[in-house]
This record gives C-alpha cells, sequence and structure tokens, in this order.
C-alpha cells in the first residue's frame, strides 16, 4: 500500500493543525502563547538588507547588524521552501558578509530576494505534500507570516480562513494562500466622517473634502446612526489586499492628521469611529487592531485600581519602576506606531538593564533577559489555557480536581502530569478544539525535552525583541516611521512585551522581587530546567 501524505487529506491531524495554528496567527484575539513570535523569512531578508542604509547613518551599529545577519542565517537554514540548494548558498555567502551600503553582498542580496520572494508559498504546498512533511507548527507559520507581511491584514486573513477554508487539507490551503497572493491589490475609496474638525475652513478646496449632507448620506445609506451632528467628512483612496487593511492604512493616516492638528492652537480633530467603504457600501470600524500586549495580573492580583490609593501631592513623583514602565509602554496597545515602539522598547530597558552591565552601550540585554521572562512563562500560560477547556466526563475525574485546584499553577501542574503519564485530555467540544489539540501536541514536545525547547522558545522571543530594538533606534535616531518591518515588528513585540511586562509586574507589586532579579532567576531556570536540582515546568519562575 503507498503511504499518503497527511499534508494532502483534510481529515488528518497534520492538516487540521496547519489550518487551527494559521487561524491562531491571524486571530487579533489569540493570547500572546499562541501567537506568531516572528516575521515572515523574505521580510526578514529585507529588514537586513535596509539595515546596511542604517549602519552608514550610525543610526544601527555594525554589531547589531552582524548579530541579525548571523541569527538569521541559522532560522533561514531551517526553512525548507526558502529555495534551491544553488540558491541557498548564495545567499549564505550574502550572509556572511558585513552587507555595507557600497558591498557587493549587499547588492546581491537585493537581487536574491527578488528572484526567492515569487512562489515561495507554492515551495511550501510541495514540501508538505511529501511523505514525510516538515512539522505542522512550523508550515502553519510560515505561511501566515508571509500572508502577513505581503499586505494582508489580519482580520482579512481571518475572514478568509472561515470562509470554508479550514476544512481543506494542508496542500489546498497553501496553495490557495498562494493563489491569492498573485492577485493585484484593489484600490479602495474610503470615507471617514468627522463630527469636529478644526479651522474647518482650511479643508476649502481639497479635492478628497465631503461636504456634511453628502457624507450623513453615505452614512444613512449604510443604515450607520450617529449621536453627534456631521461636520464633513474626507476621502481617501488606498491600495490594499483587503479591505480591513485599507481601513487600517486610513486609521494611520487619521492619526497623522491628528498628531497635526495638536499643533493648532485650539480645537480638535475627532473623526467617527466608523467610516465608509465605498467600493461595498458599507460601514466598517474605523481603527487599528488592539496590538494583544496584555498585563493581566493587575486585575487578577487586585491591583489595577490601587494607583493613588494614599493622599497625593502635585510635586510627589514617587512611584514604582514598574508603575512607570506600564506608563512609558501604554500607547503598546493602540498608541500610533511611533511611541508605541518607542514606549515598548524603553520599558523593558527601564526595568531590565543596568549601569553595570557589559553592553551598556547597546543596552540590548534587555531583550535577552525579557526573552528568559518570556519563555519560562510559556509552559504554565498554556497549560493554564488547557485546564479551563476540560469538560467533565463519565469515566473521568479530571475536572473534579481541576475545580478543587486554589490556584493556576496548581491547574497547570494537573494538567502536565496528566500528559506526563501519557493520558488523554477530555477537551472540550467547540470551533477552540483544533487549537486546543495542536497545544497539546506543543506540550508533549516541551514534556519531552524541557531544555531544546524551551532554549528555541527563547531564541525565538529574542530576535524578536532585539528586532524591536532596532526598530526604536530607526524611530527616534533615525527619525522614521518608514522603516521596511516596523509595522510587523510591533504586531509580534506588543504580546511579548505584555507577556514580560506582566511577569514584572506581578513579581514587583505582588511579591516584592525586583525585576532584575526576577530575570536572574529565569535565566538560571531555563540552564537549569530538566536538572535534578532544577525547577518544575510549572514553576520556572515564582
Amino acid at each position: 500500500m503507498l503511504n499518503t501524505s497527511p499534508g494532502r487529506d483534510a481529515s488528518s491531524s497534520y492538516s487540521q493543525h496547519v489550518s487551527a495554528r494559521m487561524l491562531n496567527f491571524c486571530a487579533a484575539a489569540t493570547p500572546w502563547f499562541r501567537r506568531l513570535w516572528d516575521v515572515s523569512a523574505f521580510l526578514s531578508l529585507e529588514e537586513l538588507h535596509e539595515a546596511g542604509g542604517w549602519v552608514e547613518r550610525r543610526v544601527l551599529s555594525q554589531s547589531a547588524l552582524d548579530w541579525q545577519r548571523h541569527e538569521l542565517e541559522r532560522l533561514l537554514g531551517d526553512d525548507p521552501a526558502l529555495g534551491t540548494k544553488v540558491f541557498r548558498r548564495r545567499l549564505q555567502e550574502c550572509l556572511r558578509t558585513t552587507l555595507t551600503v557600497a558591498s557587493d553582498g549587499r547588492r546581491k542580496l537585493r537581487h536574491l530576494i527578488d528572484v526567492g520572494r515569487p512562489g515561495y508559498l507554492d515551495r511550501w504546498a510541495a514540501c508538505v505534500a511529501g511523505t514525510d512533511p516538515p512539522p505542522p507548527e512550523k508550515v502553519a507559520r510560515a505561511v501566515a507570516s508571509h500572508l502577513l507581511d505581503s499586505g494582508h491584514s489580519m482580520d482579512g486573513l481571518s475572514r478568509w480562513l472561515r470562509d470554508g477554508r479550514l476544512g481543506l487539507s494542508a496542500v489546498d490551503l497553501i496553495a490557495e494562500a498562494a493563489a491569492l497572493l498573485t492577485r493585484p491589490p484593489t484600490s479602495w475609496k474610503v470615507v471617514v466622517p468627522f463630527a469636529d474638525l478644526h479651522g474647518r475652513e482650511l479643508t476649502a478646496g481639497l479635492p478628497h473634502w465631503i461636504g456634511r449632507r453628502e457624507a450623513a448620506d453615505l452614512l444613512a445609506e449604510t443604515g450607520t446612526k450617529t449621536t453627534a451632528p456631521i461636520t464633513g467628512a474626507l476621502s481617501y483612496e488606498v491600495e490594499a489586499r483587503d479591505a480591513e487593511r485599507a481601513l487600517e492604512i486610513v486609521s494611520d493616516v487619521v492619526e497623522r492628521l491628528q498628531a497635526r492638528a495638536r499643533f493648532a492652537s485650539t480645537g480638535s480633530v475627532s473623526p467617527f469611529d466608523t467610516a465608509v467603504v465605498l467600493n461595498q457600501r458599507r460601514a466598517m470600524p474605523l481603527r487599528m487592531p488592539a496590538r494583544g500586549a496584555r498585563v493581566l495580573s493587575l486585575a487578577a492580583e487586585r491591583q489595577l485600581y490601587v494607583v493613588g490609593a494614599e493622599p497625593q501631592r502635585l510635586d510627589d513623583r514617587r512611584r514604582s519602576a514598574v508603575d512607570d514602565a506600564l506608563e512609558i509602554a501604554s500607547a503598546l496597545n493602540h498608541g500610533p506606531l511611533a511611541p508605541a515602539v518607542a514606549g515598548g522598547w524603553s520599558a523593558l530597558e527601564s526595568l531590565l538593564t543596568e549601569a553595570r552591565d557589559p553592553d551598556e552601550r547597546e543596552r540590548v540585554v534587555a531583550a535577552g533577559r525579557a526573552a528568559a521572562l518570556v519563555a519560562c512563562s510559556w509552559p504554565r500560560a498554556e497549560l493554564t489555557a488547557l485546564s479551563h477547556r476540560i469538560r467533565h466526563v463519565s469515566d473521568g475525574d479530571l475536572a473534579e480536581r481541576l475545580d478543587l485546584c486554589g490556584s493556576n499553577r496548581e491547574r497547570a501542574t494537573l494538567i502536565a502530569a496528566e500528559l506526563v503519564q501519557g493520558r488523554s485530555l477530555p477537551l472540550e467540544r467547540s470551533w477552540r478544539r483544533r487549537s486546543d489539540i495542536a497545544a497539546v501536541t506543543r506540550m508533549h514536545a516541551l514534556l519531552a525535552d524541557p531544555a531544546l525547547v524551551l532554549g528555541r522558545v527563547r531564541r525565538y522571543v529574542e530576535v524578536s525583541l532585539r528586532r524591536l530594538y532596532r526598530s526604536r533606534n530607526i524611530v527616534l535616531h533615525g527619525g522614521s516611521t518608514g522603516g521596511v518591518a516596523l509595522q510587523a515588528a510591533l504586531r509580534v513585540t506588543a504580546p511579548l512585551v505584555g507577556a514580560a511586562l506582566d511577569r514584572l509586574a506581578h513579581a514587583d507589586l505582588v511579591a516584592g522581587v525586583p525585576p532584575l532579579v526576577l530575570a536572574s532567576r529565569a535565566e538560571t531556570a531555563l540552564h537549569m530546567v530538566g536538572d535534578q536540582m532544577g525547577p518544575a515546568l510549572c514553576d520556572l519562575i515564582e
């Protein structure tokens, strides 16, 4: 009997794993421990090519670029769809040069990117069609990140997947994704109504200005009800691969408009939270999606509203370093790109560096320490989530034992013990089930070799957080928000920064453990995990 590829079978656990993880990666509500942690292969190469120019301008250091290209060479060496052996050899040669602005290696890198990008997803489909396909996690991560970094929005891709594609085989799903990228971007016409527009007389003669009555009629046609009078509207034309991405682009334009208006003497610029997409004659939310930076321990430990409980004085600026960091990072979820990038990195640097650090000049040591915290937090977060998906069954008492647990640590420890003993988990039969089954697969791999898996997780996270550091330098020292990977860097790192701040806030506000002490404990735990004297997976940091 001939062996068949699990990637060609829509009912195989392999294909279901790929589709479930792609949906995880494209859903804004996905928690940090199931999110996408890195950008795509070819965006990484684009970023590396761009970095040579920033080094020339002394915005990035040569050592930062060298670390980036060495790490990228290691990561891309494990990508079976990158290209042919000859292509990979030429690319490796480029990655082993300095990539300075005038170098031949940088010129060749530009050409290789242009040669290798077309057909990337087709090559993944071919890999998955084999009898021994690559791990489904790797496949889903590569395909989803490539789609997102090619101009699709998370909401748009999530809608595309849910539109009858979650039941496809992995091969067919990737083939459809490849076909999706062959379609040219659509020209979208988006109308943004305003409740208040300071200096409205300045709109006279603007070709994209729409008067009050016409704007009101457009909203009425879509059935949109407003609670405030309409001052007028601005019409924008943008190219995007889906309507949701078009709204994100327009939302960014409106934020830039508001930034200009803040320098006016009086008045404000207040758009409605709904815009009209003329192509489809429908109203859609005008907002950038939340970036997923969450510090849940503030509410869980009843610390959210403790601030200011004691008598306050205007000139008394004494507060905890964690409170300062949370304020600095407050733009991570909904703020414009520049303050979000700068604040996210500055929050980590303020808590996880000190003057005597060996690489004080770059302060990039904060990325490694934050990565250790996140890696140590991952097992318990994933196991706890699984513990809340267990249903009552007649032939087991797992749900009852979970009900008796007094903490998430106890719940996670109980689930880990069940998996170690080889018992199957009675998971809830819901739309989350495929995602939970994929999580169980990841936990089995972790329990089989915790040091190897946690080391890999830490490297992924550190690569992303170092990207945030470079992005911050481009914004603050280069004075630019146009870096090729800035948007993607913020998308993947915001949840990771939130996870690190969550652990730091819990330790400092609840247990009284300073940030650097917690980071040291995390690094030690990662070195000792799996050792007889090392910590258990659910006790990596306390």
